[in-house]
């Protein structure tokens, strides 16, 4: 019999065990949920993990009232593969602390009541996981283009499941594919669409191994035909 795959794993701090609770619940079947008593605990948690993958959910605020905007700064740095996740209420009183969460860097926002059902918060998660993977990707990436290819690259990884054709691609960018492939001549990149095929395959490589998931997860994710198209 084929094992079961360990499900990927997501550490968080939410002071309200019903809010605990219910993301827990949107969760099963999809990741395990390991929440800490302190932000410290997250911290300590990632540490744990060596770079293994993990997803990460912060409430802004601890029960004390200190601010998780170092937390995510101290995350980025050690653990830059890490996506992080804003737990936010809605409404006037917590804009300062999402103010904060954004500054300091999380890839996207949970709002409760919002978006903690079952598909909304898989899609917000799975979101900032993309946009995690992409600033990994980017990050190795840009600095070896030349300039005149390095907008091609950013769109096609920042936006994989719409760059899957060079006139889609040039289409985004404003321009004709004639330039689009005169702008790759000139780089000394490959072709337009070996250039697309390669940031596209990148990403997907990131994401494997920064969630955890499935080739059939992440060949949905970017929109492949199926996982043996990404496969092959």
């Amino acid at each position: 019999m084929k094992p079961t795959p360990r499900l990927p794993l997501i550490v968080g701090y939410v002071a309200s065990h019903a809010e605990r609770a219910r993301l827990t619940g949107a969760l099963r079947g999809w990741a395990r949920a390991q929440w800490a008593e302190s932000l410290a605990e997250v911290v300590a948690a990632v540490r744990r993990a060596k770079g293994a993958a993990i997803t990460v959910i912060l409430a802004p605020r601890d029960g004390d009232g200190h601010s998780a905007a170092p937390i995510v700064r101290e995350l980025r740095r050690i653990a830059p593969s890490a996506a992080v996740v804003a737990h936010c209420h809605t409404g006037l009183a917590n804009a300062a602390g999402i103010r904060q969460m954004a500054e300091a860097g999380v890839h996207e926002f949970l709002f409760v009541g919002v978006d903690d059902s079952r598909v909304a918060l898989r899609s917000v998660v799975a979101a900032a996981q993309r946009a995690c993977a992409a600033d990994a990707v980017l990050d190795a990436l840009l600095p070896v283009l030349p300039a005149a290819i390095r907008p091609v690259a950013e769109y096609c990884v920042t936006h994989a499941a719409e760059a899957r054709s060079v006139d889609s691609v040039a289409s985004a960018l404003g321009v004709h594919r004639k330039t689009l492939r005169n702008r790759c001549v000139a780089g000394g990149s490959p072709s337009p669409a070996r250039l697309i095929a390669w940031c596209r395959l990148m990403l997907a490589a990131q994401l494997l191994s920064s969630t955890g998931q499935t080739v059939e997860w992440v060949a949905l994710e970017m929109e492949y035909p199926s996982d043996k198209a990404l496969r092959n």
